[in-house]
């Protein structure tokens, strides 16, 4: 009996050891990539998303969608160029909210 409950802990445990994920490490390429290609490219994103909010900033303020068109604008491409780490390319978009009118 104390054999049999054993083994099923051990079969338990090794089943929730294979549920959990490591995180990935990225590798030398994803690395350079981002740090030659993605990291400028989110730069100038980041002045283009501002230079177009403050353009659609009257429009948005009459539509209601003031504060979502700043996240996408603005608050997305700043997180993807400033506050992930090298070579972490992880999903920012939220996930889509359903809108009913």
């Amino acid at each position: 009996m104390k054999h049999s409950i054993a083994i099923l802990l051990i079969l338990t445990s090794f089943s929730l050891s294979n549920s959990l994920s490591a995180k990935e490490i990225p590798s030398g390429g994803e690395i350079m990539i981002d740090a030659v290609i993605a990291r400028p490219l989110g730069l100038a994103s980041v002045g283009l998303g501002l230079g177009l909010f403050v353009v659609s900033s009257p429009f948005s303020l009459l539509s209601g969608t003031f504060i979502q068109t700043g996240r996408r604008l603005v608050v997305y491409p700043v997180k993807f160029t400033f506050t992930r780490g090298l070579g972490d390319f992880p999903g920012y978009m939220e996930e889509l909210e359903l809108v009913q009118d």
